[in-house]
């Protein structure tokens, strides 16, 4: 069996490496289109921080470990640039053959429909770019974002980090709206502030130029001069050979796949940023481009193809960040999206201590809880806080009892642990899920 697999980040290196362990006999080919693989983009706003040096620290294994110890065929540099029926055809004119296919070539940035000018505009997208931009970051005073998601936030840090001036420029009214509420992204707005982030909130960029002083961010509230901009204005599947292929796009402009990965089309899979998925709370199809879906989308295809019947069930829609001394966690549906899919929301908003109050140190944690009135099922949560440790365990808590369909009251009648160095007797999710019981 001869396996092609297109892409060498998370989902594809996982699924090479489950069809290798579970068919040793295989052959397996990984094409990918730069000089790395199993790569980690989420690090490069660190890398850009200065937290570390060695770019092949973005590599979880290096291609060398993937072809000497689990006897994948890994190569770099070669991208394919034509896909048809039981063959591809790559940049360095090499035509392969195969029995089964794997796309696995994630997202592209998703760079707004204007004029867009200039030397120094950067988007954050592959590793293989960060030590390119670190050394244009380092080269400026003043850094221009465009977007308020979590790339954008995250550079803001580095930047500053940095001791570059930063302005932030997004169209909408609080940052990270997809993922949390306007009550919650306030405090977001006070985090970045309290940094100097000098923030225009309700802008829509018209255009990016460039003069004799630098960069010209233009848009529909005002011009800023910059010397470096950062657009940050999100993703989308990249799902060009997928049309050649004429599979299945899904309603979230992602490939279309079932729980085993499968497409439209015989013999050939997708995973991590290039697939649709499925919402646990909605039931609709969902795009989710984290790393973490993404390798078990591998892990799944990968089984499948090595006839090791797997499913791939869903997400709920968990993520995370962190800007400077707040960490920001969602899992679930907001308000919002909650009331777009039929559901009737109703919240709740507590602060509360992490630490018992005679025990020295500790923070505050803000917790958000999104309840559906009719079924009392908890589908959504939003945790903010100082303990990047804590608040990651709350929002895990509520993301693994979302996805079971926890009502409530089952959220109540969690036996977490107490203990007055970590914790508080009344944990903030029990509080929190408390203010909704009836009486």
């Amino acid at each position: 069996m001869k396996v092609v697999i297109v892409g060498g980040g998370a989902a594809g290196m996982s699924a090479a490496s489950r069809i290798k362990r579970l068919m040793k006999e295989s052959e397996v080919i990984v094409l990918e289109r730069s000089n790395m693989v199993s790569h980690a983009p989420c690090g490069i706003p660190y890398f850009l921080e200065g937290l570390f040096d060695n770019v092949e620290l973005f590599m979880h294994y290096t291609p060398e470990y993937f072809r000497s110890v689990r006897g994948i065929d890994v190569r770099l540099n070669e991208e394919v640039v034509e896909v048809g029926d039981g063959y591809v055809t790559t940049n360095r004119g090499n035509k392969l053959s195969w029995d089964y296919l794997v796309l696995a070539v994630g997202a592209l940035p998703s760079i707004p429909n204007v004029r867009i000018d200039g030397d120094y505009v950067v988007t954050i997208h592959h590793p293989a770019d960060a030590v390119r931009i670190r050394d244009l970051m380092n080269s400026v005073k003043r850094i221009g974002i465009v977007g308020t998601g979590y790339i954008a936030l995250e550079v803001a840090e580095a930047a500053r980090f940095r001791g570059k001036d930063v302005i932030m420029i997004g169209r909408s009214s609080y940052p990270l709206r997809k993922s949390l509420d306007e009550d919650v992204g306030k405090y977001v707005i006070n985090e970045l502030t309290k940094h100097a982030i000098d923030l225009r909130l309700n802008e829509r960029l018209l255009e990016v130029s460039r003069d004799g002083k630098g960069q010209v961010i233009v848009t529909d509230g005002g011009k800023y001069r910059v010397d470096l901009v950062v657009l940050a204005t999100g993703i989308k599947p990249n799902i060009e050979l997928a049309r050649q292929l004429g599979l299945r796009i899904g309603e979230t402009g992602a490939v279309w796949v079932d729980e085993h990965m499968r497409t439209s089309r015989d013999n050939v899979y997708a995973a991590g940023d290039i697939a649709e998925t499925r919402n646990l709370i909605t039931g609709k199809p969902y795009w989710h481009p984290f790393g973490t879906t993404a390798n078990k989308m591998g892990y799944v295809a990968g089984s499948n193809i090595a006839r090791r019947e797997m499913r791939f069930p869903g997400v709920v829609g968990t993520s995370m960040t962190r800007f400077m001394n707040l960490y920001i966690a969602s899992t679930g549906l907001t308000v919002n999206e909650a009331s777009k899919y039929g559901f009737k929301p109703t919240s709740t908003l507590i602060r509360a201590r992490i630490r018992a109050r005679y025990y020295p140190g500790g923070g505050d944690v803000l917790v958000k809880l999104v309840v559906d009135e009719k079924t009392r099922r908890v589908i959504g949560g939003q945790v903010l806080g100082d303990d990047g440790s804590y608040v990651l365990g709350k929002i895990d808590t509520l993301a693994s009892l979302i996805a079971r369909g926890a009502t409530v009251e089952d959220l109540f009648f969690v036996d977490l642990a107490y203990l007055p160095a970590v914790s508080q007797v009344w944990d903030p999710l029990i509080v929190a899920a408390r203010q909704f019981l009836r009486g």
